[in-house]
C-alpha cells in the first residue's frame, strides 16, 4: 500500500526534552502544532520509536515508525537547509545518521566503498544528485522499452539488451535524422541499424511519437552528463574522506 506524506510546518524547540518525553508527555506547543494539522484517520510520521510510544499513549493519535519512515526522516534532515531556508542550526552527528539504506544501495551499485564514519554533507549531496540523474533516465523506462519493441517489428531491430540511453538515441536518429547529436553515434550502432534509423523514419508515422522522443532523449542526455560530471566529484570527497578517516584510527590506535 503506498502512502502520502505531507509537510505541514517545522518550529524550533530549544529543549527537546520538554517537548516531548514519557514522563511529561508532550508540551503545549508540540500539542497545539500536531493537533492544528492532524485529521481523522491520519497518522504521523515520527524519527524515534519513543515519540511514536508517548503521541499514541498521551494524545491518541496514530503515528507511523519503521524501516521506510527512518529513511524519510533521514532525507529530511539532510535536506533542511532546502526545505527550511530559516533554520541555520547544524544537525548533531546522531541526528545526521551516517547513511540511509538507499543510499548504501546507491553506492554498492556504482561500486563506491565508504564507511559509515566516512559520510560526510559533500559525499551526500553528490551521492543525491547522482540519485537524481538515474531516476531521470529511468522514469523513460516503459517508454523506451516499448518503442523499442516497434523497432524490432518494423526495422528487426534487437534492442532488448540495449541500455535505455541507447535507445533514446536511435529514436532520436529516427523522427530526426537531419539533427546532429552529441558526439558521433555511428561506433554506438552497426552499419545496418545506422542506416535502417536514418532511412526508416517514414514507417514509423502513427507509431512513434516523435516531440516526446526528443524530449525524452534530452533530458537523459542531460542526466548522463550530470552524473558523469558528479562521479569523479564523488570519489575525490569519498578519497579525502577516507584518508582523514584512517589517519584518526591511526592517531587512536597510537595513543
Amino acid at each position: 500500500m503506498m502512502m502520502v506524506v505531507w509537510f505541514e510546518e517545522f518550529q524550533t524547540f530549544k529543549d527537546k526534552t520538554s517537548a516531548i518525553n514519557p514522563v511529561t508527555g508532550v508540551n503545549e506547543q508540540l500539542t497545539t502544532m500536531i493537533q492544528k494539522h492532524i485529521e481523522p484517520k491520519q497518522k504521523i510520521a515520527v524519527g524515534k520509536l519513543e515519540y511514536k510510544d508517548i503521541i499514541e499513549d498521551k494524545l491518541g493519535i496514530s503515528c507511523l515508525f519503521d524501516g521506510t519512515i527512518m529513511e524519510l526522516m533521514w532525507g529530511l534532515k539532510n535536506c533542511m537547509q532546502y526545505l527550511v531556508p530559516e533554520e541555520k542550526s547544524e544537525l548533531t552527528k546522531e541526528d545526521r545518521l551516517h547513511m540511509s539504506e538507499g543510499m548504501k544501495i546507491l553506492l554498492r551499485r556504482y561500486k563506491i566503498e565508504v564507511e559509515l564514519e566516512m559520510v560526510n554533507k559533500l559525499i551526500i549531496e553528490k551521492t543525491g544528485i547522482l540519485y537524481s540523474s538515474d531516476v531521470c533516465v529511468n522514469k523513460h523506462s516503459d517508454f523506451m522499452r516499448s518503442a523499442g519493441e516497434h523497432l524490432k517489428k518494423i526495422s528487426d531491430i534487437d534492442s532488448r539488451h540495449w541500455g535505455l540511453v541507447k535507445i533514446a538515441a536511435a529514436l532520436k536518429i529516427l523522427c530526426y535524422p537531419d539533427e546532429g547529436l552529441p558526439g558521433d553515434p555511428r561506433p554506438v550502432f552497426s552499419r545496418d541499424e545506422f542506416f535502417k534509423l536514418v532511412h526508416h523514419g517514414p514507417l514509423y508515422e502513427g507509431k512513434i511519437l516523435k516531440v516526446p522522443c526528443k524530449i525524452a532523449f534530452d533530458q537523459m542526455v542531460s542526466a548522463r552528463g550530470l552524473r558523469n560530471k558528479t562521479l569523479p566529484l564523488l570519489a575525490h570527497y569519498v578519497r579525502e574522506a577516507r584518508e582523514a578517516y584512517e589517519a584518526d584510527q591511526a592517531l587512536m590506535s597510537s595513543s
